[in-house]
């Protein structure tokens, strides 16, 4: 994914919440989405916490995968392609 705000650091805020000391501040995807509203605004911030929320663990936000891997059932009785 290219720079947030390419020449303004946007790599450097990329770089802190994924592999920095910002990393140990998230475990969710809502607990990284209130981290960076901080600097972006809301719809920017949903867009980027996707993306960086994929590349840093590896499942989309809203699967059941990271349903289920937080502690909470599947939407339905089958998790992955039915």
């Amino acid at each position: 994914m290219a720079d947030v705000h390419p020449g303004d650091g946007g790599d450097r805020l990329k770089h802190y919440w994924l592999f920095g000391e910002g990393r140990a501040k998230w475990h969710t995807w809502t607990e990284l989405y209130h981290h960076l509203v901080k600097y972006l605004n809301p719809e920017l911030a949903k867009k980027v916490t996707e993306a960086w929320y994929l590349e840093g663990t590896g499942m989309h936000g809203g699967s059941d995968l990271n349903r289920v891997a937080h502690g909470h059932p599947p939407r339905g009785k089958v998790i992955g392609p039915g």
